[in-house]
């Protein structure tokens, strides 16, 4: 407070004059009226007093930068730092159905259309049917000699495998044929084989999904067609053994028994779990393949 100012007429002033001049932060809010009531010099003094006063806002944003400061400090870490730190976007969420979700998603297992133990049966029972057919071949070849089998009564496995009938249309031995056979369902039950997309195959192209899809489709559907056809050939084999040569081959119902089998598990596949083209629709659909 700037009190008792003196001036050339006396302590107390001429007319209007104040024995006493506001402190410097009521000159902000004094009219231009009151500038003849104060010294010149003090009036000035308190202008640039006031002038140099921080705003609110200005504070406010001073003691930030101080207490930002001091954490930085504390932290250890510099301040350009903290603004690279402070400008990092935090983790993005994925948005559900997205591409980006659906890429992330793997692909479909092989385990996931059709169950892994009926996959790993169907293949036990074509090598298993790979061993007994080239069995019979071998022995076909020789003769018929060399079968642990009886070679007289019903069960005559000589008998059944030199005759006529062992041979369709006099050309191809059934032996030979039913090893063929194996083989080839051998082949198109492997793990492979069995995927529903077929990524393994090495296309390319804008529709290469679509021809991977469409060939395990083909495979699906060559397997169970060629199954059908080995037990049809089956029952022809056991009718002509048990109506035309009224003799049994026994190396020969392992394997009518081994090709029923099969025709059975894959016959069920295709009853409950259905083509891979389900499996791909319900992949898609998001839904559980099982």
């Amino acid at each position: 407070m700037v009190t008792g100012i003196s001036t050339p007429d006396g302590p107390a002033g001429p007319a209007g004059w104040r024995p006493a001049c506001p402190d410097r932060y009521a000159f902000a809010a004094a009219a231009p009226a009151a500038v003849g009531r104060c010294a010149p010099k003090d009036w000035k003094n308190a202008v640039a007093n006031q002038n140099r006063r921080p705003s609110s806002t200005q504070t406010a944003r001073k003691g930030s930068q101080s207490r930002r400061s001091q954490s930085t400090a504390g932290s250890g870490r510099s301040p350009a730092t903290s603004a690279k730190t402070r400008a990092q976007p935090g983790p993005v969420p994925a948005k559900t159905g997205t591409a980006s979700n659906k890429a992330a998603t793997p692909a479909l297992a092989d385990s996931g259309w059709t169950p892994r133990w009926l996959r790993r049966t169907t293949l036990v029972l074509s090598v298993l049917g790979v061993g007994l057919s080239t069995y019979l071949t071998i022995t076909h070849l020789n003769g018929g000699h060399g079968l642990v089998c009886s070679n007289k009564g019903l069960v005559n496995c000589e008998a059944v495998t030199t005759s006529p009938e062992s041979e369709v249309f006099g050309i191809f031995p059934v032996a030979e044929l039913g090893l063929a056979f194996y083989l080839f369902m051998t082949v198109i039950n492997l793990p492979w084989a069995w995927r529903p997309d077929w990524r393994w195959l090495p296309v390319r192209g804008p529709r290469a999904e679509a021809r991977r899809q469409a060939l395990s489709l083909a495979a699906w559907r060559i397997r169970l067609g060629s199954v059908i056809v080995g037990v049809l050939f089956i029952l022809y084999l056991v009718y002509t053994e048990l109506i035309t040569l009224r003799t049994i081959c026994l190396w020969c119902t392992y394997v009518h028994i081994t090709t029923f089998v099969l025709f059975v598990f894959l016959i069920a596949q295709a009853a409950f779990w259905g083509s891979p083209a389900k499996a791909t629709a319900d992949s898609r659909a998001g839904r559980s393949v099982r």
